[in-house]
């Protein structure tokens, strides 16, 4: 009876043992291809990451380079620009200074000037010229005498005032109608007139 027993408890001690060993098997194999799913799913999402900031650098790096393309393009245009403007303004500005320094030659100009603007406005017959303040006594000679007999009659004045520094400024007075003729305004003239074969000669651009 004790034999029988203990073969009997052996018995169920043995598929016990079984039973738990195969759960337990069954637990590991589960739990292993869990793991194994979540690694993937780790490697697989750290792997869309990578490819998504790579892209992202690359278009970074490419609106980057455009950047520093468009940006040198305008150094280098704007670089240009002041060379030319300073080479150009060192070549008029002495001679154009010279010119309205000139009283005579000045002088010369306001008549043709008058002349002209009243052939072409011949409602404006009251006009007004403006010169500099500073060379008032080189043209009172020239207001006083022959000179306003030839532009006509007292309907011109002459005015001396501290704005113009150098050429004169002719204006309609019932107008406000004005043709300025200083020393920025034929700088500006000549400037336009030789920028471009300045640039052409520099940079062999029209």
């Amino acid at each position: 009876m004790q034999n029988k027993l203990q073969e009997l408890t052996e018995k169920l001690y043995r598929e016990g043992l079984s039973k738990g060993q195969s759960e337990a098997e069954a637990i590991t194999a589960n739990a292993k291809a869990e793991a194994k799913k979540i690694l993937d799913d780790a490697v697989r999402e750290a792997e869309l990451i990578i490819e998504q900031a790579n892209k992202s650098a690359a278009e970074a790096k490419r609106n980057a380079d455009a950047e520093i393309i468009m940006v040198s393009r305008q150094v280098i245009a704007q670089v240009k620009q002041n060379i030319e403007s300073l080479i150009t303004a060192k070549a008029i500005t002495p001679a154009t200074k010279a010119a309205v320094d000139d009283i005579a030659f000045v002088q010369t100009l306001i008549k043709t000037a008058v002349e002209n603007f009243k052939a072409d406005n011949r409602n404006a017959t009251e006009l007004s010229v403006l010169l500099p303040e500073a060379k008032q006594k080189e043209f009172e000679q020239f207001i006083n005498t022959a000179a306003i007999k030839q532009l006509g009659d007292s309907k011109t004045e002459f005015v001396f005032s501290s704005r113009i520094k150098s050429g004169f400024r002719i204006a309609a007075k019932d107008s406000g109608y004005y043709i300025s003729f200083t020393e920025q305004d034929f700088l500006n003239l000549f400037g336009e007139y030789m920028r471009p074969k300045m640039r052409q000669l520099l940079f062999g651009q029209e």
